[in-house]
C-alpha cells in the first residue's frame, strides 16, 4: 500500500489457500507485524473512493510520461535505459562510483545500481517522480556527459 498511498501505510494485502494465510497470519501476530484495525479501514476506505482511484490512475499515468520520456531522451543520446513500469529508470553504466559522482557534481541525484542488483552489470537507478517533464532532456544530456566523460583537459 505504501507506493500508491504513501510511507505510512506499510503494509500489504495477502490472497492465497488457507494453509498459507494461516502461516503468514500466525507470523504476523508473534511480532510487530500486526495491522492496526484504524489502518486497515483507512486503506479498505481509499479503495473504494473512486476519486482516490482517480488520482492514483493519474499519477501512474504521469510516472509512465516521465519514465518513457527519460527512456527516450537517453535513448536519443545512444545510451539504453530499462523501465516498463513503476516509477524508476535502470541505466547501464562503465563505473557506478563515476556516474553518479558525475551525476551529483551536475546537480542531479541518482542512486548506484549496486543497490538493486546482485549479479546484473553495473547501473545507475534514476526516480522519476520528482521530476517534471522539462527536466528530461537536461538530465539525459548529464547522464551522457557523466557516462562518456570528455578526456581530461576537454570540455563539451
Amino acid at each position: 500500500m505504501s507506493k500508491p498511498y504513501g510511507p505510512d501505510l506499510r503494509l500489504a494485502v495477502l490472497a492465497g489457500d488457507e494453509a498459507t494465510v494461516a502461516r503468514v497470519a500466525g507470523r504476523a501476530r508473534v511480532g510487530a507485524g500486526w495491522v492496526s484495525t484504524v489502518l486497515q479501514r483507512l486503506v479498505l476506505a481509499l479503495w473504494r473512493d473512486p476519486a482516490t482511484a482517480d488520482l492514483v490512475r493519474r499519477a501512474g499515468e504521469s510516472y509512465e510520461r516521465r519514465r518513457d520520456g527519460l527512456v527516450d531522451a537517453l535513448a536519443a543520446r545512444g545510451l539504453a535505459a530499462h523501465g516498463r513500469t513503476g516509477i524508476n529508470v535502470w541505466v547501464p553504466v562503465p563505473d557506478e562510483t563515476v556516474a553518479v559522482t558525475a551525476l551529483r557534481d551536475a546537480g542531479w541525484s541518482v542512486a548506484p545500481g549496486a543497490l538493486n542488483r546482485i549479479a546484473a552489470a553495473p547501473g545507475v537507478r534514476i526516480t522519476v517522480s520528482p521530476l517534471d517533464e522539462a527536466d528530461l532532456g537536461p538530465l539525459a544530456d548529464a547522464v551522457a556527459r557523466a557516462v562518456r566523460p570528455s578526456p581530461a583537459g576537454f570540455t563539451t
